[in-house]
């Protein structure tokens, strides 16, 4: 369980560093602020009582990808250390 939420925690860190590099990349850069997303179309439930809109979307950049391959790498070379048993 302990490695588990490691590896969540770090994967998490992953992307929202990427993020913030991504947006911030600029000039000679940019490159790393390209992304690509996948989108499924919102669907309307609707009745009298209640209405229900499910929707899906995800934009990934190639700095985000960059740092959730580092994120991996970092669990791979440290889980055992920092997580005993």
């Amino acid at each position: 369980m302990k490695k588990t939420l490691y590896f969540l925690l770090l994967l998490i860190c992953g992307c929202i560093l990427g993020g913030i590099i991504a947006s911030a990349a600029s000039g000679s850069f940019a490159w790393l602020g390209w992304s690509r997303g996948i989108t499924l179309a919102p669907s309307t439930f609707a009745t009298d009582l209640i209405s229900l809109t499910f929707g899906f979307s995800v934009n990934i950049s190639v700095a985000q990808v960059i740092c959730i391959i580092a994120a991996i790498y970092a669990y791979i070379k440290t889980a055992p250390k920092v997580i005993s048993g």
